[in-house]
């Protein structure tokens, strides 16, 4: 690919040698002659020979562009938008009245259960578990080894990554002569454009529904326990936890490590620090970090008295 390709792509101007070839793409620290990078900083050190930054840089080749975060998604989707090639593997098993589009592809070892719904352009990878009476939508992309239970919706263009279970039970016991589980018989609801991480967990409903909200985008390892609403557009970082019936609102951020308790409400544009235990309701429009959570600014007020003279 050329730089003037490349300009193409990303909406930017050109500078320099307008016709170089770029042999890899690579971090800033790592790149060296032939290779391109991306410069948030004009000034950032690099033995690339091709930048894509906000303004031109002496001895070097590039593109100048508004925001070099933008253009490396536009780059790197356009590198990577193939085609999933439609079909059904002669080596995956299909259930009775499942209804399956043509423009669908279903790779080897996949099970199907019964009367699952899947949408045209979805593509289910190998190995996955797909739980009877299951509806998946139009545009999703279901990765490897994937399960998912009876009574969970999928909607358009979401996608699963590997390992991930949804719709399991619940952590729900009732204590009679030692523990015995509650059984959960609601389901689980996931959204339009959802992203969900690898080795996520979804638990179904005991009664109704779990709820993930359109836009959402939850990173690798993150659980989520029965009966919880997420909102629209939030963002839940590794490893965090919510526990049963929390209801989170919209635009909501958590990041890494988060733990928010049961029973909860978190309002709309919160943001959570990473570690932060949520042990009580939270408003909007505020952050929050510490353990027990707090508002950011009265958590960084009592840390500059206690180490005030240190």
């Amino acid at each position: 690919m050329k730089l003037t390709e490349v300009a193409l792509v990303v909406k930017g101007t050109v500078f320099g040698k307008k016709n170089l070839r770029i042999k890899n793409i690579l971090p800033p620290e790592e790149a060296g002659k032939g290779d391109l990078t991306f410069l948030y900083d004009p000034g950032q050190k690099t033995n690339a020979n091709m930048v894509i930054t906000t303004g031109k840089v002496k001895e070097k080749s590039g593109v100048v562009v508004k925001n070099p975060k933008r253009a490396m998604y536009r780059l790197l989707k356009h590198l990577t938008n193939t085609k999933i090639r439609s079909g059904v593997s002669l080596r995956s098993l299909i259930g009775r009245d499942v209804v399956l589009p043509r423009q669908c592809r279903i790779e080897p070892f996949a099970i199907i259960g019964d009367d699952v719904k899947i949408g045209i352009g979805t593509c289910i990878g190998a190995h996955c578990y797909i739980d009877a009476n299951v509806i998946i939508g139009c545009g999703c992309r279901i990765h490897p080894h994937t399960t998912i239970f009876s009574s969970t919706k999928i909607g358009n263009y979401v996608e699963i990554h590997a390992n991930t279970v949804i719709g399991e039970q619940g952590f729900g016991f009732i204590r009679s002569r030692g523990y015995k589980r509650i059984k959960h018989i609601g389901g689980v609801v996931i959204s339009d454009f959802v992203e969900i991480g690898a080795n996520v967990t979804i638990d179904r409903g005991t009664i109704g529904d779990t709820v993930i909200g359109k836009g959402t985008k939850v990173d690798n390892l993150v659980q989520i326990a029965h009966n919880v609403k997420i909102g629209r557009d939030c963002i839940l970082m590794g490893q965090v936890g919510i526990a049963g019936s929390t209801k989170i609102g919209d635009n909501v951020t958590l990041c890494g490590q988060v733990g928010v308790g049961d029973h909860l409400q978190i309002g709309d544009n919160v943001v959570v620090y990473a570690k932060s235990a949520v042990l009580k309701s939270v408003t909007s429009d505020k952050e929050y970090s510490g353990i027990p959570a707090r508002e950011h600014r009265t958590v960084l007020r009592a840390l500059a008295r206690l180490y005030k003279g240190i």
